[in-house]
Order: structure tokens, then sequence, then C-alpha cells
């Protein structure tokens, strides 16, 4: 038998990256700096010496503006384009994003909402740059359909062979991992997530996949899916990294943070992959938006893109969009139109009425008192400690009744005790009590064979009249 030695680290390209790669900043041209005009950060991975790939941050600050791929870089606001190849390399550390005008361009500012009789984005002379709206988040992106970037066209897309089901033509399709071929440990990864769904219906993103002319279209379609080792999809989940073509017809890893992924994934081709390239460009859109939080935190009115609309948004609503507050239970319609007894005693607690509850489950719809048992089994469902009732002789099965006290002359302990509907025939009789002349009950009990009676004295009572 022969000891193997230790593995070693995996090889990695280290030494084709900077030690301390410097961050590339992107700013609005027409913001003013006091303003926070800086939208993303990025940095520059794609040399040793610190630089970024041009046209993958054009492309990034283009999704940003609304899917303007006019756009282009300079050094300063009113500066012309850099002289810079697509597949060129950023060696600045700061740009610009500037977008032409357009005829459909509205002209509005933060001036003429806030009542001001001045406009200084509006001003002619000399000329300012334009203040293009910025999209806030991937729900509000709204995809370029039939408008893709020239890189991103030149992606070949293969058409996979069709098997069962999404999983079983996405695993017999690709065999392994698309980074590394490991053969075990894999996941179906998503390139557009299942969470993202609602945005990849209403953006009919389903023209793009594989099954779209099926009865079933979905998200879940094998053009959207691809083999990843499990720690890499998790990974790939946590917008660590994406794919980028940067090259015509080759599609590339882009680290966008993690040092230890960068050295071993960085600019290294996928292998052959069958994913539509509208599905990769939307990935990147869904890593890269997030990074826009920090310029909608600034506290500042900011002129986004809603839903395909440009609007001046406050800081409050910019806020809430960097960070959403979670959603109360209450809100969904879902939870509202639960019937009673399924809501939760934490949602009783925020509004409901127990004891109101309660009274209602008295009675059913035909005005009958309900058995014990039911109000302990509504009781448990509503999360609350049973305590049933102790049930009296009239709603005990007849098998479970108390039985009948032996004649006697002895009086019956209570009135209250023997049931109205209870087999044998039952009256009342009034005599007098002696001593302070009170009006005490009297329960004559008749039976069919041996007719007997005792009478009861009142509850007050401290003798017995035989």
């Amino acid at each position: 038998m022969r000891i193997r030695s230790p593995h070693r680290a995996p090889t990695t390209h280290r030494k084709e990256f900077a030690e301390e790669p410097h961050s590339v900043c992107f700013r609005h041209p027409a913001i003013p700096y006091a303003q926070g005009n800086l939208l993303i950060i990025l940095d520059g991975n794609d040399s040793a010496q610190g630089y970024l790939h041009h046209e993958s941050a054009r492309i990034a600050c283009a999704i940003i503006a609304g899917n303007r791929w006019d756009g282009y870089l300079t050094t300063s606001p009113t500066a012309d384009a850099i002289d810079v190849p697509p597949h060129g390399l950023l060696t600045g550390e700061e740009y610009y994003f500037i977008v032409p005008h357009s005829a459909e361009a509205p002209t509005e500012s933060p001036a003429s909402h806030s009542g001001e009789n001045t406009d200084p984005l509006s001003t002619i002379s000399p000329p300012r740059p334009y203040h293009y709206p910025v999209v806030p988040t991937f729900g509000e992106w709204v995809f370029p359909n039939g408008k893709l970037p020239g890189t991103w066209s030149t992606i070949t897309k293969r058409r996979s062979p069709g098997v069962a089901s999404t999983s079983d033509t996405t695993r017999s399709r690709d065999q392994c991992c698309r980074m590394t071929e490991a053969v075990e440990e894999t996941d179906v990864a998503h390139i557009v997530p299942l969470a993202e769904e609602s945005w990849f219906i209403r953006n009919d993103m389903i023209r793009y996949g594989n099954r779209h002319a099926t009865s079933r279209p979905s998200i879940n379609d094998d053009a959207n899916t691809m083999l990843l080792r499990a720690d890499l999809h998790r990974s790939f989940d946590k917008r660590r990294f994406t794919f980028l073509p940067k090259k015509p017809g080759a599609v590339v890893t882009h680290v966008l943070e993690s040092e230890s992924l960068r050295d071993i994934y960085h600019n290294v081709e996928l292998n052959t992959i069958y994913i539509a390239p509208e599905y990769l460009l939307a990935r990147f859109a869904w890593t890269l938006l997030p990074l826009l939080k920090g310029f909608l935190r600034r506290g500042q009115r900011r002129r986004l893109l809603i839903q395909g609309q440009a609007q001046w948004t406050s800081a409050t609503e910019c806020l809430e969009l960097a960070d959403p507050s979670p959603k109360s239970r209450s809100a969904s319609p879902t939870k509202k139109n639960r019937s009673p007894s399924k809501r939760s005693r934490a949602e009783m607690e925020d509004g409901q009425d127990c004891d109101t509850q309660d009274s209602d489950d008295e009675t059913n719809s035909d005005g009958a008192i309900d058995q014990p048992q039911y109000r302990y089994a509504k009781r448990a469902r509503r999360g609350r400690s049973p305590t049933p009732r102790q049930p009296t002789a009239a709603q005990l099965p007849s098998s479970h009744r108390p039985p009948t006290p032996p004649r006697s002359d002895k009086c019956v302990p209570s009135p209250e005790s023997v049931s109205s509907t209870h087999p044998v025939l039952n009256r009342e009789a009034d005599s007098n009590r002696a001593g302070d002349g009170e009006i005490g009950r009297c329960l004559v009990v008749e039976e069919a064979s041996n007719a007997q009676s005792c009478e009861i004295p009142g509850p007050d009572a401290t003798s017995v009249q035989g």
C-alpha cells in the first residue's frame, strides 16, 4: 500500500491579478458630486495591473440607465468618449457614463417638482449632460426584448435534446459542472432564479426558452439551467460571480467578489453551454443592480425608472427601494381571506378578538349548542390552550349518562341536574316553605311502575318538608 502525499491547493491564476486591485468608480454626469453621483464600484480584476474590461463596464452602466446601449464612458461630465476599444481595458479609477439626449427624453428636473422657478438641469448654454433615469432594482428593470447589446448577440444558442423533465434534460445534457467538470455533487442551477418567476412572466421571457410552444411553459426551462458544483451553486446565488461574453462567442466567469474564487475561476471560459443569451443578460442585471443600494441610500431625491416610466422619487421612497421592509402577514390577500378557525394566535392578538370568536363558536348555523369536544378541537386549531367545559347530563350520550338515582325519600340534590328531555316524566309543584314564607321548588318524580314524590327545598333552605 502506498500512502500518497496531501493534496495541494487548487491551481490558481493569482499571478494574473493584482494583489490589491483598485476599484473603478462610475458616476452620473448630471448629478452634483455633493448629492452623491456615484452609481456603482467595480473591481479591476482583468489584468495584473488591476484594470477592468471596457465593454463589460459599459454594458453594466447601460443596464443601470435603462438599457441605453448607445451610452459611452468619459473621464469628466463634459468630456468626449474615451478612446478605448470595446475589448480593451480601463486604466483609470473614475468614469462618467454619458447617455445622448433622445427625442422622447423628458426635460423635467427636481426643481420643477419643488416649486422653484429655476431649472439648473435644463440650461441650454453651456450644454448640460442628460439627466437620465436610473433603474433602482431588478424588479423594476424591463428586459430589452429583441435588443441585445452587440457582444451578447454573438453567443451561440444551442438547443438541448428534450427529455421528460427539465432536471433530467440538464443532467443528461451537461453531464458535469460547466465550470469545473466535476461529476459528483452537482446541482441544477437556474440562470434567472426561480424566485423571480413573476418578473420572468411579466417580461415575456418564456419566448426564449425551449418549451415556449408547450402547454406549460415556465421559468423551469432547460434553456435557463446548467449544472454547477454544489458549492459553486451557493456562491452563484449569493451574486459572487456571473457569466459574461468578454470576447465574441465565448462566455467566461466574471467574479465580482471573493478573492479565492477570483484566483481560480475569473475569466475562465465555460464548457459548452445551452443557455439562451437573453437569460445570461438577465442574470447579469440581477447580479449587478443590488450594487445601487449606496446610490439610493444617500438621502436624495432621484430620477428613477419604475417599470419603464421615468419619475422623480423622494428620498424616503428611495430608502424603501434600497431596503424594503418585510411585508406584514396580514398584507397577504390569501391570509386575509382565511376562515377564523385557521387564523393563528399571533394574528388574533394583532387585531382579532378571541372572546368574540369564542362566542361565535358557541352556536352553529342551526342555532343549537355545539358539543364541547368540537369547541376543544377549534381552540386547538387556533393555537389556544384547550379548556373544555364540563358537559351536562343532557349533552352526554345515553350510554354515558349517570344512572338514575334510586327511589328514596331523600331529596334530589338540585333541580338543574335533571334535564327537561329526560325520559322520566317531570313536573314542578310549589309549596310553602316553613320559616320565612318563601316559595320553595318541589320536583315530583313519577315513574310508570311506582310514582313517588319528593319535596326539594330551594337553594337557601335549611330544612326539608316531608
